[in-house]
């Protein structure tokens, strides 16, 4: 059962995570536009790989850190308040949406899709933390432990939701491009909901079941 849910947070935390349309979302679905969707493809599976490396790292870090009672017990706090940012700058996220038509990404001609992938990926500095904190907040909640087998389910899931959602974008985005604004203020609220939930659950432990 450890390992099932190590599969089914990895999931959820990443497609949650990379789902709201971005730089690599949009990247992918220009490529698969203006060249081809095995491009966009190739392109998808290099950011993953970086997505897997990324979420092993966030995850045996806090690993270190849930070892420490105080270190663990001060990021869970830190966490807490971030799922409130979170909520707040989604809602927020949700009305802006409202307001744009379309998002502007620029794509390199003349690299190779799988290094490019690799490269833009790379630049997501938030991934390490999101790993680390969402980890942590579930390992608070029993649901998920720190041995290594777990972990490298929890990243493989991690990159496989990843790329799950990049191959929706690069097969579908030329049928969806008319509904964007639509999908993006909704998710928006929807993830918004979800933190909040999250946040208000953490808040209760915190201050009553301490």
């Amino acid at each position: 059962m450890t390992f099932v849910l190590a599969i089914f947070l990895g999931l959820i935390i990443s497609i949650g995570g990379i789902i709201i349309p971005g730089m690599l979302n949009m990247t992918i679905a220009k490529i698969s536009i203006k060249e081809s969707q095995k491009q966009a493809l190739n392109f998808a599976f290099g950011a993953v790989v970086v997505v897997f490396i990324q979420s092993f790292l966030g995850t045996y870090f806090a690993k270190f850190l849930d070892a420490n009672p105080v270190f663990s017990e001060g990021l869970k706090k830190i966490g807490t308040f971030i799922f409130i940012a979170l909520t707040i700058a989604f809602a927020i996220m949700g009305f802006n949406a409202k307001k744009k038509k379309e998002i502007e990404v620029k794509i390199d001609k003349k690299r190779n899709r799988f290094f490019y992938g690799m490269a833009l990926s790379s630049f997501n500095m938030f991934a390490i933390p999101w790993y680390a904190l969402t980890s942590l907040m579930m390992a608070s909640k029993e649901l998920f432990q720190y041995d290594i087998v777990s972990i490298l389910l929890f990243s493989f899931s991690a990159a496989s939701g990843t790329y799950f959602v990049f191959y929706l974008y690069a097969r579908f985005f030329k049928k969806i491009e008319h509904k964007l604004t639509f999908i993006v203020q909704n998710i928006n609220f929807l993830i918004a909901i979800l933190t909040g939930v999250v946040a208000i659950s953490s808040l209760y432990k915190m201050f009553f079941n301490s």
